[in-house]
């Protein structure tokens, strides 16, 4: 579903009422003016499926211990932080990009504001376990992990629908976040704690493979 350019006469007291509102929504006046369209129409928008699943999971991330969901100026981006249990106590921020259409859902990238060599080189032990344990009990990706930094592309599922969509980037994120936590907290016992991490990512692993 593409776009295109239109020039529409409108009313200036509907245009206030429309800035106001979009300001409200922190997007654009045309973003907010396609919203209505779609909403009035019944018509299903890429940027609808998106704003839908960035929703979703916000719903989710409001009930989930430990995790803060921050709202970016656009409907296909949004990122939720986390405070890891480690020195200082390090904010890790999960960056989520969507896609309007293609292979790929969207782009999950995971950082945090760290200079401290010894924790960069944890991380970095920790993604390598993670990507591990997804390409035995998921399957290959596309991955790149290095300097502490992690980024995952995420597969679009078959059949999708924003909330199904939404629940399962949830789900992910919040996986990925416990298997984090838990691989700090267990950092002393490293590698006899593998097991029992691989155990937990086993069973907590979401019926939705993206």
């Amino acid at each position: 579903m593409g776009k295109s350019v239109y020039s529409v006469l409108l009313n200036d007291r509907l245009v206030e009422e429309l800035d106001k509102l979009a300001c409200e929504n922190g997007v654009s006046r045309s973003v907010m003016l396609d919203r209505i369209l779609a909403d009035y129409f019944r018509v299903e928008t890429p940027d609808g499926t998106m704003l839908g699943i960035l929703t979703r999971m916000e719903e989710i991330v409001a009930g989930a211990a430990g995790l803060r969901f921050v709202n970016q100026p656009s409907v296909s981006m949004a990122s939720i932080r986390s405070a890891l249990s480690y020195r200082y106590n390090p904010t890790v921020r999960y960056s989520v990009e969507l896609f309007p259409s293609g292979q790929f859902l969207g782009r999950l990238k995971v950082g945090l504001r760290a200079k401290n060599s010894v924790l960069i080189d944890l991380m970095d032990t920790f993604y390598r376990f993670y990507v591990l344990m997804e390409r035995k009990y998921v399957g290959n990706r596309v991955y790149a992990a290095e300097d502490g930094k992690y980024e995952r592309m995420l597969e679009r599922p078959q059949g999708m629908d924003a909330v199904t969509a939404g629940e399962g980037l949830a789900c992910f994120v919040g996986l990925l976040d416990r298997m984090m936590k838990d691989f700090f907290a267990n950092v002393s016992a490293l590698p006899d704690a593998y097991a029992a991490l691989e155990k937990k990512y086993a069973g907590e692993l979401s019926s939705l493979a993206l």
